[in-house]
């Protein structure tokens, strides 16, 4: 018996395949699995605000033109401070999650920072926006209608979007598999097709 070519195998699946119209509004607990019917948009902003990836300094990086460059040092933000404003050409001691100074582009690691008195000497030249993790970053591509919400990102990411419900559709019923290499088998459920709302 002849075996049946890719393409063949693809145009027959596809023919038997079917979108799927239902829809349903779950919880996240039990969104796993499933398809988005339509795009899920985050009520919130994540972070809520520019903030320093690492503990070092915050700046301007065309402040920094060599390694060697001398700044003085303007303040010390820490996590849950309110925002301060960093002065031309000076640095801000930062901490990891602090909100960056207005003015601020930059966060260079402490690793390559040495303190001198009240300056900071930064001993190599960092590329704008090094270390700062920008407002609403974390949800900048959300998931779009007929994406599968896979263990990997569901639903702690999910959850992070400020709803507790989401709409989606479920599996499809079990379909046919071609005649490929053998006797036809059948599908294990919501393994035949990618489920995609009409």
């Amino acid at each position: 018996m002849s075996l049946m070519s890719f393409e063949a195998a693809k145009a027959a699946l596809l023919e038997r395949a079917r979108s799927v119209a239902e829809r349903e509004s779950v919880d996240l607990a039990v969104a796993f699995g499933r398809v988005l019917a339509e795009p899920l948009v985050s009520t919130l902003t994540v972070p809520p605000f520019a903030n320093a990836a690492m503990d070092g300094y915050a700046l301007r990086a065309a402040d920094v033109p060599a390694a060697g460059t001398r700044l003085p040092v303007r303040g010390r933000a820490a996590a849950g401070d309110p925002p301060g404003i960093l002065p031309p050409g000076a640095a801000v001691r930062i901490f990891t999650g602090a909100a960056l100074p207005e003015g601020a582009d930059t966060v260079v690691m402490q690793e390559f920072c040495e303190a001198a008195d009240n300056d900071v000497v930064i001993n190599l030249p960092p590329p704008r926006g090094q270390y700062v993790r920008h407002a609403g970053a974390r949800l900048s591509s959300p998931p779009e209608r007929g994406f599968r919400l896979p263990p990997s990102v569901w639903p702690p990411r999910s959850a992070s979007t400020g709803s507790r419900r989401i709409a989606g559709c479920a599996s499809p019923s079990s379909l046919p598999a071609p005649n490929c290499a053998g006797p036809a088998r059948r599908w294990r459920r919501g393994r035949s097709t990618i489920p995609t709302a009409t």
